[in-house]
């Protein structure tokens, strides 16, 4: 059997109320998981939650799997406490050597222990949330829809926003230059209906590979047992010819018909603001509902942390892999949840030559159109500590020697500060920056304070402090 979301919560609910904690009481599909949600990220706590009774519904909903680093570690079995570094550096590693599926019975599949066809589909039976009080809905927001290629019949799996139409419709909104966008486009060209499996639910790393960003020729369930450390085990869906995750929650089948568009939103989006209507936008016809007797849902709330961390190792992959090739002394990419975890990028290098920390920064700004802003710093300047960079930007650099301002660039259209080739007009396009903190190389600079090794090393908190 697979690892799956049920393996992942028992692994995490020992560690204690810094990573899982359970809501017995009963709460409304309205609002309430997510401001539960952030009325603890307010405290500065981002546990996995499980909320045991959604209102009107009798499936259990789990959210928040993705709250902070650690546990972006945890699904790929990094433990707290060791190197954050360790975990970009993992999942880069297993993103390279994906692994082909197994294919298994339906017999064997828990997925399949209910199917729901016909007049016994009815998506209302889910607790599906609505997040925010101006979103145009109830939406799916951190299932994977699975679709193939017309051309290359190769597979595609990424995550997308669904707003509910009806007891057996959603829509769904592809960002136009994300692959299955064009492998949508590829079939109202063919005047082809798009069979697809909406998954909801299953082990963090597998929802992670589906937001792995790769060539439109890549295979993210392949890409998905890389990254869980084992072949993903599929069987054939009831109504579609795709394959469905085995030891998923639920599978949602369907056809989404090019002649037969909605439209979308607004909708609480990733920036902290609310995007606008979309229209028009894909719509999907659900053929059947497949899940397990007991399953648990799995949501996402959009406009928290939750929604940046859990594909942020595919932007910072992609970063460090592009400034490499410029840059071969980088340590580390790091892309906080400050900047929205896709605007703001920083870049740890190992300087030796004059030069390297602007062209790491340039390089970064390159490799992802979403990134507006690429602060590089020296090996000695902890990048998971904001107030290092800070004190890096502060104390290394000046800004008209160090910092460079690039406009009229390819950006993130979802920003609401983008602008489009008219300067007053909305658009896709952002003014990129390059800060270069790093030290001059061939020059005298202050030495920077530490305490004496030995010392640091030697004294422990706990034989000198109560409690420490």
């Amino acid at each position: 059997m697979n690892k799956d979301l049920r393996s992942f919560l028992a692994e995490i609910e020992p560690l204690g109320p810094g990573f899982f904690a359970r809501v017995e009481r009963e709460v409304d599909f309205n609002y309430e998981p997510c401001v539960i949600q952030q009325k603890l990220a307010a405290l500065g706590r981002y546990p996995a939650l499980r909320f045991d009774k959604v209102r009107g519904s009798m499936i259990p909903l789990v959210t928040n799997l993705f709250g902070n680093y650690e546990m972006l570690g945890l699904a790929l079995g990094i433990a707290p406490g060791e190197p954050k570094r360790r975990i970009l550096e993992t999942f880069r590693e297993r993103v390279a050597n994906p692994l082909p599926t197994t294919a298994v019975a339906r017999a064997g599949a828990p997925v399949k222990e209910v199917i729901q066809t016909g007049a016994d589909v009815d998506l209302g039976r889910l607790p599906i949330l609505k997040h925010a009080e101006l979103n145009g809905g109830k939406y799916f927001t951190i299932g994977f829809l699975i679709v193939r290629d017309p051309q290359t019949g190769v597979l595609n799996a990424g995550v997308y926003r669904h707003e509910i139409k009806g007891r057996d419709s959603f829509a769904c909104m592809f960002n136009p230059a994300h692959n299955a966008g064009y492998i949508y486009r590829r079939y109202q060209e063919l005047r082809r209906p798009m069979e697809a499996v909406l998954v909801l639910g299953h082990h963090p790393a597998v929802v992670m590979g589906s937001l792995a960003r790769g060539p439109i020729e890549s295979d993210e369930l392949e890409i998905m047992g890389g990254l869980l450390g084992e072949s993903l085990e599929v069987c054939p869906a009831e109504t579609v010819d795709l394959p469905v995750p085995a030891w998923a929650e639920i599978a949602i089948e369907g056809i989404l018909d090019p002649a037969r568009q909605t439209s979308d939103g607004p909708f609480s989006e990733y920036t902290g603001f609310y995007g606008p209507v979309k229209d028009p936008v894909g719509l999907m016809q659900v053929r059947a509902i497949t899940m397990r007797r007991d399953a648990i849902y799995h949501d996402l709330d959009p406009s928290h942390r939750e929604h940046n961390l859990s594909g942020v190792l595919s932007f910072e992959a992609s970063v460090f892999d592009n400034v490499r090739k410029l840059t071969p002394s980088v340590q580390a990419v790091y892309m906080p949840a400050s900047g929205s975890c896709v605007f703001t990028a920083y870049v740890q290098i190992k300087k030796r030559v004059p030069g390297e920390g602007k062209s790491a920064g340039l390089a970064a700004i390159a490799a992802e159109p979403n990134l507006k802003i690429a602060i590089v710093v020296d090996d000695d300047i902890d990048i998971y500590d904001e107030e290092q960079v800070l004190w890096a930007i502060a104390t290394h650099c000046e800004a008209d020697r160090d910092m460079t301002i690039i406009p009229n660039a390819m950006g993130a259209h979802l920003n609401p500060s983008a602008y489009g080739e008219i300067r007053h007009n909305h658009g896709p396009m952002n003014t990129k920056i390059v800060i270069d903190a790093t030290r001059p190389v061939t020059l005298d600079f202050a030495p920077r304070i530490r305490p004496p090794k030995e010392l640091w090393e030697r004294i422990q908190l706990k034989d000198y402090i109560t409690g420490g």
